[in-house]
């Protein structure tokens, strides 16, 4: 069974770790942890449930904030005129063998599941990717994210509305 657990240094070997991409292996290998310390960003990894130490894929997530107008015309419908408070996915990466299992796809699954309970707490409207090439952003466009005003490689998913109710 498949886990996603956040990053443990003393459990998840990151060292052996590689999804082919130089950048994402050596945030995984040597940020990661740091970045979680200092509060600019938490790392989430999927593992075997039997096995927890060999890291099968990762993301980072991390708050950030976009401009009103990096937004589609109809997602700025009854937003205020000041930035939107977004997360941030900072980073997404599967290990080389197990790519083309849909690992990708559970991991995705996995962080709007987790931004959605984070908008319930928080206030999030959007889920924001930068991605690393247009292959990159093609993936996330097959998933809903829609490119920003200003730049092809920076993606979005708007959240949906909260739940009504309550407030």
């Amino acid at each position: 069974m498949l886990v996603v657990q956040r990053l443990d240094g003393r459990i998840h070997d990151r060292a052996g770790f590689d999804c082919g991409e130089a950048s994402l292996n050596r945030y995984l290998h040597d940020l990661a942890s740091q970045h979680h310390r200092a509060g600019v960003a938490t790392t989430h990894v999927l593992v075997e449930h039997d096995a927890p130490p060999k890291i099968l894929g990762y993301y980072s997530l991390a708050a950030a904030q976009m401009s009103l107008v990096d937004l589609a015309p109809a997602d700025q419908r009854r937003l205020p005129r000041h930035p939107v408070p977004v997360a941030r996915l900072a980073r997404l990466a599967v290990a080389l063998a197990e790519q083309g299992h849909g690992l990708g796809e559970a991991l995705l699954q996995d962080v709007v599941k987790r931004c959605l309970g984070l908008r319930e707490e928080l206030g999030i409207h959007a889920l924001l990717v930068d991605a690393l090439h247009a292959r990159a952003a093609a993936y996330y466009r097959r998933y809903g994210f829609r490119a920003t005003a200003d730049d092809a490689l920076t993606l979005y998913l708007p959240l949906g509305s909260a739940r009504q109710g309550g407030a």
